[in-house]
């Protein structure tokens, strides 16, 4: 079984960020058996955050559309990814 954690953009907005809260929750959610995506205001820096956590994706929108360089933050996300998970 699958189960989405996503952060909302009004919580965003409100100033809410990733944080262990999150990372509890989603912990909770993996050792219910769930294979876990993660989604909502990520950036290439809130990937430690899950770093020894066996998150099963995750879901960068606006971290990668509304870049600068979007080829390029979809790269640095990639990288971030194999560097943390391998």
């Amino acid at each position: 079984s699958q189960a989405i954690y996503h952060q909302s953009r009004d919580a965003l907005l409100a100033g809410e960020t990733w944080g262990e809260k999150d990372l509890n929750k989603v912990k909770k959610l993996i050792d219910m058996g769930f294979r876990v995506s993660v989604t909502g205001g990520l950036d290439v820096d809130t990937l430690k955050l899950f770093e020894g956590v066996d998150v099963f994706t995750f879901i960068a929108g606006r971290g990668i559309t509304e870049a600068a360089d979007p080829a390029g933050a979809a790269r640095a996300f990639k990288d971030e990814i194999k560097r943390i998970w391998g």
